[in-house]
């Protein structure tokens, strides 16, 4: 009775480890699926002089603090710039040289139709007093925010960093190291017991 247990015990361990395994493969497939489309339709579409159909951008600004903050990472994607409208969050390029060519997130205030300048857009910050100054044209703008992935952006930065890169080499090679040396191990276990039901078959 107690070796059946101990037995449906390993089967049910055995069992939670391929579930988790083959669940962590898939999940790992699909970012890795969704980072490959990422790239490959960011080149195709800074050859053709288009926008990609999606970007992420972490914020670095604490001008939307409260609903986004600094260190999310902001999930923009390309959209018909005539369907935007007020309360909307939308990606863009400032025209002002003093943002460096750095993507801006903010939310529509006001859209504003004029027959001279055509259709633009007032922004503001959420957690700014006032809308931005610059009006904000169709032209430059990114894409809509359609969610936010929390503080993503520090493992960006840290990966950026020397130490991030040791670390993010070093933990996957200790981990196929670990697991090969777990496979050593349970494959000495295995023939341990097989010499030990030998030697006492051989004892009969």
């Amino acid at each position: 009775m107690e070796e059946d247990k101990k037995l449906k015990r390993k089967r049910t361990l055995h069992m939670i480890s391929n579930i988790f395994s083959y669940t962590l493969i898939a999940i790992l497939m699909i970012i890795g699926s969704f980072l490959v489309f990422y790239v490959i339709d960011g080149k195709i579409c800074k050859s053709k002089g288009k926008t990609p159909m999606f970007g992420l951008f972490t914020i670095i600004s604490p001008s939307m603090t409260g609903t986004i903050n600094v260190y999310d990472v902001a999930f923009v994607k390309r959209i018909n710039t005539d369907n935007l409208k007020e309360g909307d969050i939308i990606t863009f390029y400032s025209e002002n040289t003093f943002f460096g060519g750095t993507p801006i997130t903010h939310r529509i205030v006001k859209v504003i139709d004029s027959p001279d300048t055509g259709k633009l857009f007032m922004v503001k910050g959420d957690a700014n007093a006032k809308a931005d100054d610059e009006k904000v044209k169709p032209s430059n703008v990114v894409g809509k925010v359609y969610f936010k992935i929390p503080q993503l952006g520090r493992i960006q930065f840290f990966l950026a960093s020397k130490s991030g890169w040791i670390v993010a080499i070093l933990i996957p090679a200790l981990a196929i190291i670990s697991y090969d040396v777990y496979k050593i191990f349970r494959l000495f276990l295995l023939k341990s017991k097989l010499l030990s039901l030998e030697n006492q078959h051989g004892n009969i």
